[in-house]
């Protein structure tokens, strides 16, 4: 028999990580368990038996190896990789007795991974900015403009992104 499938839409921003986990174990409680992530905001999902599980996401970069080495600790810890979407890294475990299983050691190396996701983001910032600089050179241009205000734009948003994701390190420290 073969197994029923589901394909979700679904949107969540870098700083709902812990929202969109929560969605996960709601999906597997009736019984919809996560396969593997797809493209940003599509999941897909296979029918089977409601379950407890703790689905947990990290962002990480980093060399094959390094990488390799840390996905060998995860499987350590008896986490199982579902898969990912870019560098997000879906892992799940079954929750026995009830008991909710941590991803995470303390709330340090959890805030470590919005910074690392800060890191990443600091990275694309001047090319964001060259960019700007080009566009900006040919303001006489209505196509130009245009440009211009969609990169004004993206860096409002960019900044707004790094704001949300220093105020969830912010919330840890104060926890």
């Amino acid at each position: 028999m073969e197994k029923q499938k589901m394909t979700k839409c679904k949107w969540f921003w870098a700083w709902e990580d812990e929202e969109e986990e929560k969605w996960l174990e709601a999906m597997s409680r009736e019984g919809w368990h996560l396969e593997n992530p797809g493209m940003p905001c599509v999941y897909h999902f296979s029918k089977g038996e409601p379950r407890e599980y703790s689905y947990r996401l990290d962002f990480r970069t980093g060399s094959f190896k390094s990488l390799q080495e840390y996905l060998q600790i995860c499987r350590d810890a008896g986490w199982e990789m579902l898969g990912r979407m870019s560098s997000w890294y879906y892992f799940r475990k079954p929750c026995p007795d009830g008991e909710k299983p941590e991803f995470f050691s303390d709330k340090d190396s959890k805030a470590q991974k919005y910074r690392r996701l800060i890191l990443f983001m600091v990275i694309f910032l001047p090319i964001l900015m060259n960019g700007m600089r080009i566009v900006f050179r040919h303001e006489n241009s209505w196509f130009f403009t245009g440009i211009g205000i969609f990169y004004v734009l993206l860096l409002m948003f960019w900044t707004y992104a790094i704001v949300r994701l220093l105020l969830r390190i912010k919330k840890l420290k104060k926890s």
